[in-house]
């Protein structure tokens, strides 16, 4: 028998699918090359896909046949689990995504394949029309191009590649994050358009504190307030990517709704039992330390004051001395106070913890305090007036009005009433901050679709 006898329309229709998919994963091996691995396994399947394709070309024999289903098959299988499960032993992997137009459609190419390939098989000798191979060609590339397409301009993320930094901060029996020393600089920077200024947000007439019954590291020595010169406004830009911790959590079903009461983290990925523990005792504890602000009256009266933004729904009062102390989560001691406001009516229902100023968003201790169950966020669009929220920033991120704060430091919200996104869900709408994740995966909002 000659090699030409070997050939097959049909087949060939096989062929070409298995080709587009292999090109496809061709594409990938770069977008992921920050998973080698990963990327080697987008390579092996472009090797194997494309050069079973140029063999199934010229030939229809049943050990092709069988190749083409074997390797094809893989590629079927694992796209099924990296939309379903997950593959826990390729790094980039671990997380089960949703289906993208690409990968989808590279699916549907190898499944083609293998279908066509026994097709084939069991037609082999049957007469075929002459447009079956042009069709084939046409449909193939077509499907092959449109995922092609779909990848342009798309910088793909796993949503696990936050790079942490280690600021020295460490958690004491207690549960508070200390900062390494006692004592902190004072200094936040303000921006205007080509302005001189002295900032006047609260944290820039902060007085310090030692911190309370706190280990000692380091003793810093006093700094004097920063006046800072700047052209143009300042903007903090983040990665917008989740840590694995927090995938894993809202793969599985984080935030969910909270009652106010009964604690729940259970079936929930990416928590250690320490960081269940931790975050078990965080709300506790505030439900315990936090009602003694019931009525605004003593909270003015025990040194906080409210930021201005009743008009939003909820009012902050805000502790200045507490904001450089060296301390959060200190459910004694909480930096903000978060009231209800409705027909003037103030209830209080969470306190929003902040860390020292100049704390990375991204530093180790802050993100796995609790691991996948808690998302820090900074605020960098406020405009400030005389210790009151006064705006937001305009398109051009300028304040038409106040001083824009550029040095927010890390906070985050705990509930002790209920709240449909969990017990440290953030606020919506400009009182959400930002994240180092983008909005609609953010672990700390309601507008993520779970």
């Amino acid at each position: 028998m000659t090699g030409e006898s070997l050939k097959d329309v049909r087949m060939q229709w096989a062929a070409l699918a298995s080709i587009g998919a292999g090109v496809v994963h061709g594409t990938a091996v770069g977008l992921h090359a920050d998973h080698p691995s990963l990327s080697r396994v987008f390579l092996i399947l472009t090797v194997l896909q494309v050069g079973w394709g140029i063999v199934a070309l010229q030939r229809n024999q049943w050990s092709t046949v069988t190749s083409g289903f074997a390797i094809n098959g893989v590629a079927v299988i694992g796209w099924i689990l990296t939309r379903t499960t997950g593959i826990a032993f390729v790094s980039g992997l671990e997380i089960a995504e949703k289906p993208q137009p690409a990968d989808t459609l590279c699916a549907l190419l190898a499944v083609g394949s293998v279908c066509v390939s026994l097709w084939a098989w069991r037609k082999r000798g049957t007469p075929t029309s002459p447009s079956l191979h042009l069709n084939g060609v046409y449909l193939c590339s077509a499907v092959t191009l449109l995922a092609l397409w779909s990848v342009t301009g798309h910088a793909h993320s796993h949503g696990h590649d936050v790079a942490l930094t280690d600021a020295g901060l460490t958690i004491n029996a207690d549960g508070v994050i200390v900062s390494p020393s006692i004592e902190t600089p004072i200094g936040l920077e303000t921006s205007t358009t080509s302005a001189t200024t002295t900032t006047t947000a609260p944290v820039a007439v902060a007085k310090k504190k030692k911190a309370k019954a706190s280990p000692v590291v380091t003793t810093r020595p006093r700094s004097a307030p920063v006046t800072t010169v700047l052209d143009t406004t300042t903007t903090t830009i983040h990665g917008h990517s989740l840590t694995t911790s927090q995938a894993l959590a809202a793969a599985s079903g984080w935030p969910r709704a909270w009652d106010g009461s009964t604690i729940d983290f259970a079936g929930i990925d990416g928590v250690t039992a320490e960081q269940s523990a931790r975050a078990t005792a965080l709300i506790q504890n505030a439900k315990r330390d936090l009602p003694k602000y019931a009525d605004t009256a003593t909270a003015i009266a025990d040194g906080y004051a409210s930021i201005g933004d009743a008009g939003t729904g909820f009012e902050h009062f805000i502790k200045i001395p507490l904001l450089v102390d060296g301390r959060v989560l200190d459910t004694t001691a909480p930096e903000s106070l978060v009231y209800s406001v409705k027909g003037g009516v103030k209830t209080l229902v969470s306190a929003m913890f902040i860390a020292n100023p100049g704390t990375p968003l991204t530093d180790t201790t802050l993100v796995n305090y609790a691991g996948g169950l808690m998302q820090w966020h900074v605020h960098t669009n406020l405009c400030w007036m005389n210790g009151k929220v006064v705006g937001v920033t305009n398109a051009a991120g300028v304040c038409v009005i106040g001083t824009l704060q550029t040095g927010g430091a890390p906070m985050v919200h705990v509930w002790i009433t209920p709240h449909v996104c969990g017990p440290f869900a953030a606020l919506e709408g400009n009182g959400a901050g930002v994240a180092d994740a983008s909005d609609s995966e953010r672990v700390d909002l309601c507008n993520r679709a779970h």
